[in-house]
């Protein structure tokens, strides 16, 4: 009776052992399989075109993975209006539009897209400031990209959504 006894509350514990270490060693094995941020190096970024309607303009932007390894963009770009001498240009970046951030892995020229909106209606006498370069800094990146860009954001407001995988137009 004793030896039974034993043998199962060895049996029992055995078993609350391999519950404890079966989570943790999953939830390392998945964290080694996941791409690193993607950094500046490793990406393109172009624009897939404006369309606009009753003076709000919307875009899409394309980040393509050019380098031979995996990663990930995960949340909101970060964007910077220049104009025509080079100086910065008032800009306020609003992360309001969908999707909501997500991993999203890129494989080797694998991409992903963000949209942008912003208001080119004029608000009293003042005309509104006309960009020449937009900088695009991708999520979690240390560098950013300049872009030839004509936009005009009146207010120096621009509304951007969360990198999602795929090629999308605005």
């Amino acid at each position: 009776m004793r030896r039974t006894r034993s043998r199962t509350v060895a049996g029992i514990l055995a078993a609350i052992v391999v519950l404890a270490i079966v989570p943790a060693a999953s939830a390392a094995l998945r964290a080694a399989r996941t791409p690193a941020d993607c950094t500046r190096s490793q990406l393109n970024v172009r624009s897939n075109g404006q369309e606009g309607t009753l003076g709000t303009i919307h875009g899409a932007w394309v980040f393509t993975n050019r380098s031979a390894t995996d990663c990930t963009l995960n949340g909101y770009p970060d964007l910077q209006l220049y104009g025509r001498t080079g100086r910065p240009l008032p800009t306020t970046v609003q992360t309001t539009l969908p999707p909501a951030p997500s991993a999203v892995t890129l494989a080797p020229g694998g991409s992903g897209t963000f949209l942008s909106s912003y208001s080119e209606v004029i608000s009293g006498s003042a005309r509104c400031p006309t960009s020449a370069v937009i900088e695009i800094t991708a999520p979690h990146a240390a560098g950013s990209h300049f872009l030839p860009a004509e936009l005009h954001a009146c207010t120096g407001e621009i509304q951007v959504s969360a990198v999602e995988a795929g090629v999308h137009h605005p």
